[in-house]
C-alpha cells in the first residue's frame, strides 16, 4: 500500500481514488474480510481535514469516519488501511465496484489466446482516446511470417500527424519473460519494416506498450539502446488494462541508470555451516564433482558437468536427486529428492555414477536425460574451469557464476563474471540452443555488473581478491554454438549503445567435446 505521509502524497491519493469511484453506481464495503454495506455514490466521501485523509461513509441510522494512513488500488478495489477512534481500531477496508470486479475476474478467467484478443482490443482503444487524430492503418495479432515477432504482443501500424508509428504491446497476463521480450521483438519489427521501405514511409518512432507495474526490466533495456541506425525513436507505455489507462513513461538517462540503485542484488554468503557430507560427497569423484556456493539460498550444491544431484541447505541437510528423474527403487510423489542419510548413501552413489557414465561426450545413449538435461549449464561449467582455454587473456582464479543475482525475474540464460589480465571485468552470457533475447538479457546483467563496480561492491564481498579492478565499464561476451545464435540475433545485437563493447563469440557445435573459438567479432560498432 502507498503510505500518506505528506500533503503532496494526500492530494494524489484523493485525486486518484475520485476518479476510481466517480462513476460508481454502488460499491460494496468490506472491513476485513467481512461485507458491511452497499454503497451509493452519494452515501460516501473522501476529504482532505487538518493534513488528514478522511474516508466517510453513512446510511440506515449508522455512520462511521475513518482516518485513511495508507491505500491500494487494484483490478476494481480499493483497499485502505484506516484507524478511527484516535487510533484506537484499525481495520483494512475495502472499497470494490462488484461491475467491474466481475468483469476483471471473468476476464482473468479466459484463455490466454483469448486474453490476448482482448488486450489487442484494448490497446486500440487506448491509442485511438489518447491520440485522438491518430489512424490504425493496420492491427497484427498473430506471430511473424518468420516468426521473428511473436503471437503474444499485439501490433499496429498507426498514421500521427503525416508520420507511420509502429506501436508493439504486452498483456499483463503473459509471463515476467514475455513482458521482457517485447523489447526484442519490437526491434526486429522496427528494422524489417523501415529495412524495405523509404524514408517519407518508414515509421519515425516505436511505441513499446507495458503492463503498469511491470516495466523495469523492459525500461531499464530501453535507456541501455541505440537505435539511431534504424531512423526511428522509442516511446514507451504503461497500459493498465483493468483501468483503461495508457500513460506515457520517460526512460531515465544512462547517468542516472548507472548511478541509481540497483533492484535488491543477492551477494554470495559465507559456506554452508554444517560441511560433515561435503568431502564424501566430492570425493566420490572429486576431478567431476563441483561444489559450489548458493547465493539464493546461502547453501551449496553438487554438480557433474553442470547437472545438479544434490543440494546442501543452510540448515545442513543435504537432499540429492536429480529434478523429475526419480531414483530406481523410490516412488514417485510430489518431489524427485530424497534426504541423504547413513543408509541410502549408497544411493547417492550410485546416481553419481549413473549421471557420470551418461553425462559425458562419449555417452552410450545420447536420448538418456543425463545427457540432454541442462545442456547451458553443462556448457557453463566447461567454460568456468576452462576459461584460460576459451580466452587467454581471462584470469582463470577467478569465475563466478551468476554474481550478483538478483529477485523478482524470470532469467534463462546462464551468465558469468570474470576478469582479464588487465583488470576489466568480464561478463559472459551463455546459450547452448536458439533465443532472440540473448543480446539484451547479457545487457541486464552488464549493468548489474557495472553498477556493482561503479560502487566498489566486488572489493567490499572479497571478489577478485588481489586484483586491482579496472577504472573501465565490462567487456561483454555473447557466447553460443556459432550456428545457434537467432536469425534476429545480430539486429537486436547492433541495437546495444555503442558504449558496451560487446562480441559475439561463436563455439564449436560438438562443445561438449571441448569448447574451442570458432569466431569473435564486435557486434554493435557504430
Amino acid at each position: 500500500m502507498t503510505p500518506l505521509n505528506d500533503n503532496e502524497e494526500l492530494a494524489k491519493a484523493r485525486y486518484e481514488i475520485e476518479r476510481l469511484t466517480i462513476d460508481c453506481a454502488e460499491v460494496s464495503l468490506f472491513i476485513g474480510d467481512a461485507p458491511v454495506a452497499t454503497l451509493t455514490r452519494d452515501s460516501f466521501e473522501f476529504s482532505v481535514e487538518w493534513g488528514k485523509l478522511i474516508f466517510a461513509w453513512w446510511g440506515d441510522g449508522v455512520s462511521q469516519s475513518w482516518r485513511v494512513m495508507a491505500y491500494e488500488i487494484d483490478r476494481g478495489e480499493l483497499r485502505l488501511q484506516a484507524a478511527r477512534g484516535l487510533g484506537r481500531e484499525t481495520a483494512i477496508l475495502t472499497l470494490r465496484d462488484l461491475n467491474k470486479w466481475r468483469e476483471i475476474r471473468e476476464l482473468e478467467n479466459l484463455p490466454l489466446g483469448e486474453r490476448r484478443k482482448v488486450f489487442a482490443g484494448t490497446l486500440a482503444r487506448l491509442i485511438t482516446n489518447n491520440f485522438g487524430s491518430a489512424k490504425i492503418q493496420r492491427a497484427i495479432t498473430g506471430a511473424s511470417g518468420a516468426r521473428s515477432v511473436a503471437g503474444r504482443y499485439a501490433r499496429f501500424v498507426l498514421k500521427l500527424g503525416g508520420e507511420n508509428i509502429l506501436a508493439i504491446g504486452v498483456s499483463e497476463a503473459e509471463t515476467q519473460t514475455g513482458v521482457d521480450g517485447v523489447i526484442a521483438s519490437g526491434l526486429v519489427w522496427l528494422a524489417a519494416f523501415n529495412g524495405k521501405r523509404n524514408e517519407k514511409e518508414q515509421a519515425k518512432r516505436l511505441w513499446v506498450c507495458l503492463p503498469k507495474g511491470r516495466s523495469q526490466t523492459a525500461m531499464e533495456r530501453l535507456t541501455l539502446l541505440d537505435v539511431s541506425h534504424l531512423g526511428a525513436r522509442i516511446e514507451c507505455f504503461e497500459v493498465d488494462e483493468s483501468g483503461e489507462e495508457m500513460i506515457s513513461v520517460r526512460p531515465v538517462t544512462q547517468d542516472e541508470l548507472l548511478n541509481s540503485h540497483p533492484r535488491e542484488l543477492i551477494w554470495p554468503g559465507s559456506r554452508a555451516p554444517d560441511e560433515r557430507w561435503r568431502d564424501r560427497i566430492v570425493g566420490l569423484a572429486p576431478d567431476l564433482i563441483e561444489a559450489r556456493l548458493d547465493a539464493r539460498s546461502n547453501g551449496e550444491h553438487f554438480a557433474i558437468n553442470g547437472l545438479e544431484f544434490a543440494r546442501a541447505g543452510a540448515d545442513g541437510k543435504v537432499k540429492f536427486g536429480v529434478a523429475g528423474y526419480y531414483l530406481k527403487g523410490e516412488a514417485e510423489g510430489e518431489s524427485s529428492l530424497v534426504t541423504l542419510t547413513e543408509s541410502n548413501f549408497d544411493k547417492l552413489e550410485k546416481l553419481a555414477q549413473e549421471i557420470i557414465l551418461y553425462r559425458s561426450a562419449d555417452c552410450p545413449d545420447r536420448r538418456h536425460p543425463f545427457y540432454l538435461l541442462r545442456a547451458e549449464a553443462w556448457l557453463e561449467s566447461l567454460l568456468r574451469r576452462g576459461i584460460s582455454r576459451f580466452d587467454a587473456t581471462l584470469d582463470e582464479r577467478f569465475v563466478y557464476s551468476q554474481i550478483p543475482a538478483w529477485r523478482g525475474d524470470e532469467r534463462s540464460v546462464i551468465d558469468l563474471l570474470t576478469v582479464n589480465h588487465e583488470g576489466r571485468l568480464v561478463v559472459i552470457e551463455i546459450k547452448a540452443a536458439e533465443d532472440a533475447q540473448l543480446p539484451l538479457q547479457g545487457m541486464d546483467y552488464w549493468l548489474r555488473v557495472e553498477q556493482g563496480r561503479a560502487r566498489n561492491e566486488f572489493k567490499k564481498r572479497g571478489l577478485f581478491e588481489g586484483v586491482v579492478i579496472a577504472e573501465q565499464s565490462p567487456l561483454l561476451y555473447l557466447v553460443a554454438p556459432r550456428l545457434r545464435f537467432h536469425r534476429t540475433f545480430a539486429v537486436v545485437a547492433r541495437c546495444v549503445a555503442p558504449q558496451i563493447e560487446a562480441c559475439q563469440i561463436g563455439i564449436n557445435a560438438n562443445w561438449r567435446e571441448g569448447v574451442k573459438v570458432h569466431t569473435r567479432e564486435r557486434v554493435n560498432l557504430r
